[in-house]
């Protein structure tokens, strides 16, 4: 049904200045009808990166699609692929393209613009991890691309999926670049403009399965947790949708409203603690295991969540059940994290920092579980300082790492993902966030597991890797989160999945 709201528009451009408006296959003023049907979305994070990211707008915002994604039990399924298969040695993968797609800018989707896009990809440092043994991408016919590795990948489908293999015209980058002109994607909607905390989409009425209902998409960022829900309560957004967007504290209220349909669902974000572990004392393994063994998940859960969490029950989320190692499961036993602290700090100073991401706390109960970890580790005979700082500070902070113990989210599936990224010395969340976490045996069980291809052997791997990570613990899982969205009366069936996208396609307004 048509809504006027014009009115709302003006403001929101009031609010934020002259618009730099750009259509996506040129540069043009929007003009946005009034009679239009429109949705926003409130958000607790800028989901506009701009051109030096890899994908210049996050894939919330359903503009830009990509090989493959991820299906319920979180194997790859095709997207813009329509099919993809390995060579009996694990390095060549055919991917076959679908047919018919096409560009916002009306250019088709070819297999030489998906090699100009895997190529853009491995050259990027946020996706060049999977691309890491790449020797070659090859077009093997107008719709069959095949990349070539040096080494076995199992995995590549899974380790492409979503954000590292998102595809773009091959018009808006640079031949032997990664910088992104424009977001010309082949989602059902295109990139119509940004001011200042505010993105605004048109329905793409090419898409290959039909144009959205909705012609109109804002996502609007509204990093106050209370304004956010102040804005949906009062129809000045129409959803809060994302990943840590509603926190448990204002679940209560959202249920109290007759105008709010509230929404739970699982997602594969899940909180750690993670460990300064070239800093006394947790340079000692038995030490950071204390830590993890003082804390009850349950109860952290139940009281600082509000039950709206999962109490870790390993390192990667219970989505992932192939790859869960249940004997290296997190467990509660506080007179055994006494006994290694006593052991280990004898008469010893215990005065440490733990630090806060002030972003994340807008998001996530990251200030609370931190408090709740300087009243139990004050327990313990520690001296516990919180220091929260700002998303810029705070990385820095972290990368120097300036900290004892700090508290990360992190969203992922495959465990070569999780193991690369964090406990490899070489990994890039291990290095960036100060952990500097190195054990040669874990190098080289990692570097076996990610070219292993019989899948048994693979697992049997993984097993001993969540072991080992559970000893040494530089590392270690709270709580999964399970994603809370709410939408006012007037949206019908806009749904959340486990990595938090919209489908904006499928939405409607009544």
């Amino acid at each position: 049904m048509k809504r006027q709201r014009a009115g709302r528009l003006f403001c929101l451009i009031l609010a934020v200045g002259l618009l730099l408006l750009f259509m996506a296959a040129g540069c043009g003023e929007i003009i946005v009808d009034p009679e239009e049907s429109e949705l926003t979305l409130g958000l607790g994070r800028d989901l506009f990166y701009g051109p030096e990211d890899r994908t210049f707008l996050h894939g919330s915002t359903n503009v830009w699609e990509s090989l493959t994604y991820l299906d319920e039990k979180l194997a790859a399924k095709p997207w813009l692929a329509e099919s993809f298969t390995a060579s009996p040695d694990g390095k060549v993968w055919t991917f076959k393209l679908r047919e018919g797609v096409t560009f916002h800018d009306g250019s088709a989707l070819d297999a030489e613009t998906v090699k100009k896009n895997l190529l853009r990809l491995s050259r990027h440092p946020a996706t060049a991890q999977p691309y890491q043994d790449l020797v070659e991408v090859r077009v093997a016919g107008p719709f069959t691309v095949e990349v070539e590795l040096a080494e076995p990948s199992p995995a590549f489908p899974e380790m492409i999926s979503y954000f590292n293999s998102a595809i773009f015209s091959s018009r808006v980058f640079e031949e032997d670049g990664t910088r992104l002109e424009a977001p010309i994607g082949t989602g059902p909607y295109i990139f119509d403009g940004r001011g200042e905390d505010l993105i605004i989409l048109k329905a793409f009425a090419d898409y290959r399965f039909g144009a959205p209902e909705i012609e109109t998409v804002i996502f609007r960022y509204i990093p106050d947790e209370n304004t956010r829900v102040a804005a949906l309560r009062s129809g000045e957004v129409d959803v809060l949708a994302d990943v840590g967007v509603i926190l448990p504290e204002q679940i209560p209220l959202l249920k109290s409203d007759p105008e709010i349909n509230l929404f739970t669902g699982d997602i594969l974000t899940s909180l750690y603690l993670i460990f300064q572990t070239e800093k006394a004392p947790f340079d000692r393994a038995e030490l950071r295991r204390a830590v993890s063994l003082m804390i009850d998940r349950e109860e952290l859960v139940e009281k600082l969540l509000d039950g709206y969490g999962k109490a870790a029950a390993g390192l990667l989320s219970p989505l992932a059940e192939q790859w869960n190692n249940p004997s290296a499961a997190p467990i509660f036993d506080r007179a055994a994290a006494q006994e290694l602290i006593e052991k280990n700090l004898p008469g010893e100073e215990k005065e440490i920092e733990i630090l806060v991401c002030a972003n994340w706390a807008r998001r996530w109960p990251v200030l609370s579980i931190a408090q709740y970890l300087q009243t139990e580790l004050g327990k313990m005979g520690f001296t516990v300082s919180l220091k929260s700082l700002e998303m810029g500070a705070y990385n820095d902070a972290a990368k120097n790492g300036q900290y004892h113990i700090s508290l990360t989210p992190w969203t992922g599936s495959e465990p070569d993902d999780l193991f690369s990224e964090w406990f490899h010395s070489e990994g890039g969340f291990n290095r960036s966030r100060g952990i500097r976490f190195s054990n040669p045996q874990v190098d080289e069980l990692i570097e076996k597991a990610s070219v292993e291809l019989d899948r048994q052997q693979r697992s049997d791997l993984y097993a001993e890797l969540q072991t080992l990570a559970a000893e040494e613990a530089p590392l270690v899982p709270l709580y999964h989160d399970v994603a809370v969205y709410a939408t006012r009366k007037n949206v019908d069936k806009l749904t959340l999945d486990f990595e938090f996208r919209p489908d904006l396609h499928g939405a409607r307004l009544r």
